[in-house]
Formats: C-alpha cells, sequence, structure tokens
C-alpha cells in the first residue's frame, strides 16, 4: 500500500459497460471510447485499444521523466520526440503478453549527455522495468 507522506498524485480508472469505455475518477463525466485490438490487417478507429493507450501512457511518462532530467542537466530538448511500439504477443492458450519498444530522438543534446541523461530519465521513469530503448 502507497504511503500518504511519498504519494505525489493519485489517479483512478474505471472500466465498465461491457467494457467499452473506461473513466478517469475526477474528470467529470469524460469516458474513453475502449475497443478491442483490431484484427490483423485492419485498423479501428472508432476508439482506442488497451495497447494504444498503454504506448501513449509510455511515451508521455518517459518523456515527462526525460523533460525533469533534462532540466536538472541543462539539456536542450527542443524537437525530443519519444516514440512507442506496442506489440501484443499470443503466448498460448488464453495468454497474452506485451513488449513496448522505445525510441527517443534527442535531436539537440550533444552524445555525451545523451547517455547520461536516458540513463537517469529511465532511473526515474515509473515504467522502466517494462520497455527497451533505442535513442537516435
Amino acid at each position: 500500500m502507497p504511503s500518504p507522506d511519498r504519494t505525489l498524485y493519485t489517479t483512478t480508472a474505471r472500466s465498465s459497460h461491457g467494457p467499452d469505455q473506461v473513466r478517469i475518477d475526477g474528470s467529470g463525466h469524460k469516458t474513453l471510447p475502449v475497443v478491442a485490438p483490431p484484427a490483423p490487417g485492419s485498423r479501428e478507429a472508432d476508439g482506442w485499444s488497451p495497447e494504444d493507450l498503454y504506448a501513449a501512457a509510455v511515451a508521455t511518462c518517459l518523456h515527462q521523466a526525460l523533460t525533469v532530467v533534462g532540466g536538472e542537466l541543462r539539456a536542450d530538448l527542443t524537437g525530443s520526440e519519444v516514440s512507442v511500439q506496442v506489440d501484443l504477443e499470443h503466448s498460448g492458450n488464453l495468454r497474452y503478453g506485451l513488449t513496448a519498444r522505445v525510441s527517443v530522438d534527442l535531436p539537440g543534446v550533444a552524445d555525451g549527455t545523451r547517455t547520461t541523461l536516458l540513463e537517469e530519465a529511465m532511473r526515474v521513469f515509473p515504467l522502466s522495468a517494462h520497455v527497451r530503448v533505442a535513442s537516435s
């Protein structure tokens, strides 16, 4: 259980009604439409799959970590971008897994600073145990 004196932020998401939508507590009546992953070779545009939401969470969370660490290192993050590819994998009868591959583009950061920046960002990035990062 989290310690109240150390908790910086708490949010709760609720999936209900089928599960074709998710609501974030405290967001009023706003919901996100949720769909199953599309069939191979097609792309669903009427909602977000759980894999889409996970990719968005990893991309934004890592970019925020890079911004925090970049500020400490006085690194120029102008034009920086974090791209996340999430693969849903079938690994047996009713068994699935996710793989997240992350690409980080830091065009304004010198090579020596880039390594330190990425290492420190991955150290503070809460989802780091589940991703692999490539830098360009």
